[in-house]
């Protein structure tokens, strides 16, 4: 069952920053102390929080502490590669509880992974993750690529799907409520309860892995679909005398981090795809107008470990002789597993069964 707004924004609040007092919230959220009593009283109630007093103090009365509990939702998240399925079941706040993982089948004559096989393998793999945990209460998938109403695969980049109602069916054969969105975007919302977004309401996420990928928070909302899947950043300029890019640009950003470009050309991750990232950073913060970037991904480590990432956002940065506005970029690193990429499906999956927009 999804919360109202109220108890939504509420529940949203002690994930993200923890337990909290029933005065400090209705300060934060703007709320009388009559709704925020009544909020309070509807969420222990429903399990979704628990109340205690507070250790007793020297001075004054001790106060009544609200925490959401962890095991008050369960939700199983999935990545989907090319030729695997990746699976973890996370609490609400985002623990992985347990983890498992399957092949997918083989692509048929068309080219693509066979969608019926394929839910049949994600619907297996939640059955092995729902007896790890009480019940379980949602399902988040997450692939590279375009999704549509968060059900819909419209380009499956690396599954060879077009328009494939994903949602659908396996929401049908589990009985449970589904969300299907981009990889990167996952992450960003995950990201945004329990990462960057504590300190930052807007921030961009790039990935550096099989693809280069791009996540958007603005405001405290994250993007659903960018308008390009991430190509004009993807394909911005670097160095016009550089190696050309599958599409045919001299020099542009994938060139130097897209790791199909870098294996048709025996080339690696080296100190010029570092130069690359770094300006790709900075430009993507300069269009976000955000103080914040998160570098994630499996090939993340050997960019950051070099020293000319930071050389280059610290040259960008650097402010003109006669400017007196200076900025500061908080550059966030995570290196990411399958498993990792999996629990953003699955953070995704819990924001839909509370029914965050």
């Amino acid at each position: 069952m999804t919360l109202s707004a109220g108890e939504l924004a509420v529940t949203r609040h002690l994930l993200v920053h923890g337990p909290a007092t029933r005065q400090d919230l209705g300060d934060r959220l703007k709320l009388s102390y009559a709704s925020m009593s009544r909020l309070a009283r509807a969420l222990v109630d429903g399990g979704m929080a628990s109340e205690a007093l507070e250790p007793e103090t020297a001075i004054g009365r001790p106060r009544q502490i609200l925490t959401a509990v962890p095991s008050a939702r369960h939700v199983a998240g999935f990545k989907l590669t090319a030729d695997t399925a990746y699976g973890v079941v996370c609490d609400m706040f985002g623990n992985v509880r347990a983890t498992a993982r399957a092949a997918l089948p083989g692509p048929d004559a068309g080219g693509g992974v066979p969608v019926p096989a394929a839910i049949r393998v994600l619907a297996q793999l939640t059955t092995r993750l729902a007896r790890r945990v009480p019940s379980l209460d949602g399902i988040g998938v997450a692939v590279g690529g375009v999704v549509a109403d968060r059900a819909v695969v419209r380009e499956g980049t690396f599954l060879g799907w077009s328009e494939v109602d994903l949602a659908g069916p396996l929401g049908a054969r589990t009985g449970l409520p589904v969300i299907v969105t981009n990889d990167v975007t996952a992450l960003a919302r995950e990201q945004l309860w329990f990462g960057a977004g504590r300190t930052h309401a807007t921030f961009g996420v790039i990935t550096v892995g099989a693809g280069l990928g791009f996540g958007v928070v603005r405001e405290g909302i994250a993007v659903e679909q960018l308008i390009d899947n991430g190509h004009l950043l993807a394909h911005s300029p670097i160095d016009s005398r550089g190696p050309r890019c599958t599409l045919g640009h001299a020099g542009c950003a994938a060139a130097y981090l897209n790791r199909e470009d870098l294996q048709k050309r025996g080339a690696g991750l080296d100190d010029a795809a570092a130069r690359a990232l770094g300006h790709v950073v900075a430009t993507f913060a300069g269009a976000l107008q955000t103080t914040c970037i998160v570098l994630a991904g499996e090939d993340i480590a050997a960019l950051t470990a070099s020293p000319a990432l930071a050389e280059v956002i610290a040259d960008r940065l650097r402010p003109g002789p006669h400017e007196v506005q200076r900025c500061v970029l908080d550059v966030v690193t995570t290196p990411l597993t399958f498993n990792d990429w999996a629990r953003g499906a699955a953070v995704a999956g819990v924001q839909n069964v509370l029914g965050e927009a």
